[in-house]
């Protein structure tokens, strides 16, 4: 498997094209970008101890200190940069949603802003790279120390603790690995919450997932559910019956609870539902588009000084000093509306169903914009979003075509009336373009 390059992320199949040899590489390409010094972190994956090695070897080859933050999901290393701005860049080993066998890189530059380095180096360059320094320039390792309690501070500060302490809540934590669960736990304590961790392994957070989750939660009859991505950037949940909430309908309850606080902006991509549209309309908030990624609804919440941003899938951005996609808080914030207006199940029971599939071709990056033309072009006459791919309006629905962020990949998305009529929508959109 060759390595597959987004904007400032790179994965692939573990010893296969992702290994020590490319590590040590991108290690040398970040430490001549960035300079000195660079924060390193990591996820729970088995293989990152080796890339880890790795890495931080080619950074120190060329000259560059390390700041090694150890363990912990990538807000908490954004977190430390923004608290640290004399760090010139940080990267955490990660793949996110993937499975057991992928790992990968993501970039930072300094205060903890997203870097979309693979657009500008591509991973050619970077393993052409030879640079190093003589003996007596390398760098050197500092272990930071505990930082975790600052954090934690901060995401406490935005609730009312005793509120949440006198709900007596009791709740499920899908956590996935223990980078993840160590940090939760800390927080879960100072409230009094109490929970029942599952997970332990690295699956992708799909429905399936959030089905186990559910029985969990109805079986021992606790409050709510909490699944969170092993990066600590996405979340879902599952109500005190164990039924798993779509991505918009939670959206839609952090959104409802903001804006009757503080109206304003609220960002969101393309590809969201005619919910999440709605909910902020209805609720005296302002929508703003943006194209699709979750980095994108950063930059777009931070530029328009929003009051909340998120997606479809689970990623929400709450903006303050500390402004990233962040699940540990919106997971907090969630915790706290339900302790103050009652179940999730009551708090989303009128909110309408949209449904939304989504599907993938593989397809020459270079010809991309031609394609679009004349998927653009076979739609003649109907209402069109041309921000990000070409989004079609259609009676009941939409269909949105676009690059995705990973070169050599065209995205399909659909909504429709109900989730088969989705994924029909999808299967013949795909066929389709195939034939353009």
């Amino acid at each position: 498997m060759t390595l597959i390059a987004g904007s400032n992320t790179v994965k692939g199949t573990i010893n296969d094209g992702m290994d020590v040899e490319f590590a040590l590489k991108l290690g040398k390409a970040l430490g001549t970008i960035y300079g000195s010094p660079i924060a390193v972190a990591m996820d729970g994956r088995n293989s990152n101890i080796m890339l880890k090695s790795a890495l931080v070897a080619g950074i120190m080859s060329v000259g560059c200190d390390i700041h090694d933050l150890g363990s912990v999901p990538t807000p908490l290393m954004q977190f430390y940069m923004v608290l640290h701005p004399e760090v010139k860049g940080g990267v955490t080993i990660t793949a996110s949603f993937a499975r057991l066998e992928i790992n990968g890189f993501r970039v930072m530059k300094a205060n903890g802003i997203e870097d979309p380095i693979f657009d500008e180096h591509s991973v050619e360059e970077i393993m052409a790279n030879n640079t190093q320094v003589p003996g007596l320039q390398v760098g050197e390792i500092y272990l930071v120390a505990d930082f975790k309690e600052k954090y934690i501070d901060y995401i406490l500060s935005e609730v009312d603790e005793d509120m949440i302490r006198n709900a007596g809540l009791k709740i499920c934590l899908d956590c996935r690995n223990t980078v993840v669960a160590n940090i939760v736990n800390a927080i879960m304590m100072r409230l009094s919450v109490e929970c029942i961790f599952i997970g332990g392994d690295t699956s992708v957070m799909d429905g399936t997932r959030l089905i186990k989750l559910g029985h969990v939660v109805k079986g021992q009859e606790l409050d709510l559910g909490v699944s969170l991505e092993m990066d600590a950037d996405h979340c879902m949940f599952t109500t005190a019956e164990g039924t798993p909430v779509q991505g918009d309908k939670s959206f839609a309850v952090l959104v409802k609870s903001i804006l009757a606080e503080n109206k304003g902006k609220v960002v969101m991509p393309i590809n969201s539902s005619t919910l999440m549209e709605d909910v902020v309309t209805e609720n005296g908030g302002l929508v703003l588009h943006c194209t699709i990624g979750e980095q994108t609804v950063v930059r777009k919440v931070k530029e328009n000084q929003a009051v909340l941003g998120g997606d479809i899938f689970g990623c929400i951005v709450i903006p303050g000093p500390f402004c990233t996609c962040d699940s540990i808080e919106a997971m907090v914030r969630m915790i706290a509306i339900i302790a103050k207006e009652g179940p999730l199940a009551q708090l989303i029971k009128d909110l309408p169903d949209y449904f939304i599939s989504r599907g993938a071709i593989d397809y020459d990056t270079e010809k991309v914009p031609e394609l679009l033309q004349k998927f653009k072009s076979s739609y003649e006459g109907f209402n069109m979003d041309l921000m990000d791919g070409v989004k079609v309006y259609r009676d009941g629905g939409w269909i949105l075509v676009r690059q995705s962020n990973v070169k050599g990949v065209v995205k399909i998305y659909s909504q429709a009336r109900s989730k088969e009529e989705a994924d029909q929508t999808v299967k013949d959109t795909i066929n389709k373009l195939m034939m353009l």
